[in-house]
């Protein structure tokens, strides 16, 4: 008998040496390998799969009610959300993993042939414990190396954003292009745009790179909007970020030119403004360069200003209301300018309330004062009653020309306008009433009107200025009088504008 139990105690232990090493390694390996393959299970039903139980992420970015329709940017908050997602769905797979093995060990310490199974359960465990901590240090090490890949591509998608918008920035500065809304004047640092899909109007007030796409963003309804001038954005269609309204001349194509018309009421400023629409014409249709109007107001308002002047009818009173631009597309052989010219009515300029809302003076580098000779009391007392007579239904009753440009010199000065910098030109309408006078305007305008006073100031605090005596009518041949074309010429030349005769 004790032979016997020799034998089988031999046998036992041996089974024992094999058994519990051979359990403990083979639960090592399942656990090391397990738990890792468990969170690349889990990020995959997160990243690729996203099956219908799989809960929703703790950390969702949260957008404000006023943002744009768009789609973040992945590196903008979903990447991180998803990391975060990933690693709290494989902890849970882990656990349930875990627990199904500490489930099995139970079992082998409750079987009925506790000699046989008791001892797999204790290799099993021991190699449970060894497994799961270094199954737990490998998904770690791969959920930190996730973490990590995600931070270094948040940081290199913002910093390209960056970069990009810092270089479209930088383009437009170069290009000399500063946008201006032609309806509420104010400076556009960017344009909005308008989702460019079929059937949609979102509205989207920055486009440039940032957490909605570095190169594209995506809209809601799944089209693909370009984020810069760079790429294009100029041909969605636009609007003013400040008031909404439509940007149809296509900002970011070309430099702007605030050009705005001041002076007394009835001065002449509208025919003027009519004059210069009808030049532009003129020299198109000559092939000298080419102007259009740019967007559906302007032609609206001006397509009939060669047909006025050709017609020698009088045009319209402005209305007091804000003035919008007249937006003007010239193109040269010197390039693309885009003309804003803002003809407002002359009692705004009477009180400083009024000229206050003028704020695309703030905007301009160039001023146009139009005023009337027939207006000036000096002028007016010297002609005969005769004269008088005639030219009376064209004389501007309105108060003397200085007060308009003693207000509007005060206001420009206080939006902050570096008037050294600017330039101004001072015209003198009613040439085709009074004829042009010989020699140089200002001394006329010194001696004859008396507006020593106003020409002395001008020339004190522009930059530079110049006196014109223009008379906006067309001869028989269909041609403009060239002092028109004159005023043109020196108005545009400091913006780099070539104009037909300039010599340039």
């Amino acid at each position: 008998m004790w032979l016997a139990g020799v034998l089988f105690a031999f046998f036992y232990v041996l089974y024992l040496v094999i058994v519990v090493p051979a359990a403990a390694l083979a639960a090592t390996a399942v656990y090391g390998i397990g738990i890792p393959v468990r969170y690349f299970i889990a990020l995959g039903r997160v990243l690729v799969v996203r099956p219908p139980g799989l809960p929703a992420p703790r950390r969702r970015p949260r957008l404000s009610v006023d943002a744009d329709p768009a789609v973040l940017q992945y590196f903008y908050g979903p990447a991180t959300a998803d990391a975060d997602q990933a690693i709290r769905a494989a902890y849970d797979d882990c656990r349930e993993f875990w627990d199904s093995g500490a489930g099995r060990i139970r079992s082998f310490f409750r079987s009925d042939k506790p000699w046989i199974n008791r001892p797999i359960g204790v290799g099993v465990a021991a190699g449970m414990a060894v497994g799961t901590a270094l199954g737990a240090v490998a998904a770690a090490g791969c959920a930190l190396i996730q973490l990590a890949a995600v931070g270094v591509s948040a940081a290199l998608a913002r910093a390209a954003g960056a970069v990009l918008r810092g270089a479209d920035s930088a383009l437009l500065r170069v290009k000399n292009i500063r946008m201006v809304c032609p309806a509420c004047s104010e400076r556009v640092p960017y344009p909005g745009y308008v989702c460019p899909g079929g059937g949609c109007a979102r509205r989207h007030r920055d486009v440039r790179p940032g957490r909605f796409g570095v190169m594209r963003r995506r809209c809601l309804c799944g089209t693909r909007m370009s984020t810069l001038l760079l790429f294009g954005s100029s041909r969605m269609a636009a609007f003013c970020p400040h008031c909404g309204h439509p940007l149809e001349h296509r900002p970011g194509e070309a430099p702007e030119i605030v050009l705005p018309f001041f002076g007394a009421t009835g001065a002449g400023k509208t025919r003027l403004l009519l004059s210069i629409v009808t030049q532009l014409q003129v020299w198109t249709r000559q092939g000298e360069l080419t102007a259009e109007f740019a967007d559906s107001v302007t032609t609206r308002e001006l397509d009939a200003a060669e047909r006025i002047l050709r017609s020698g009818s009088a045009t319209g009173k402005t209305p007091v209301q804000l003035p919008r631009a007249h937006v003007i597309r010239v193109s040269s052989r010197k390039g693309t300018r885009i003309l804003h010219m803002f003809d407002a009515a002359g009692e705004r300029f009477y009180h400083s309330d009024r000229t206050q809302e003028l704020v695309y003076l703030g905007q301009a580098r160039t001023f146009i004062l139009v005023i009337d000779p027939l207006s000036v009391e000096a002028f007016w007392a010297r002609l005969s009653p005769g004269r008088r007579a005639e030219l009376g239904p064209a004389r501007s009753t309105a108060p003397s020309p200085e007060l308009a440009y003693q207000q509007t010199h005060q206001e420009i000065e206080a939006m902050g306008v570096p008037l050294q910098k600017t330039r101004l030109a001072v015209v003198f309408s009613r040439a085709d009433l009074i004829g042009t006078p010989e020699g140089d305007v200002a001394q006329w305008a010194r001696c004859e009107l008396g507006l020593g006073n106003l020409i002395r100031s001008a020339h004190h605090s522009f930059k530079e200025t110049c006196f014109f005596h223009t008379a906006a009518v067309m001869n028989a041949d269909g041609a403009m009088d060239g002092s028109v074309a004159a005023l043109m010429r020196w108005v545009l030349a400091g913006d780099g504008v070539a104009l037909p005769g300039d010599g340039s």
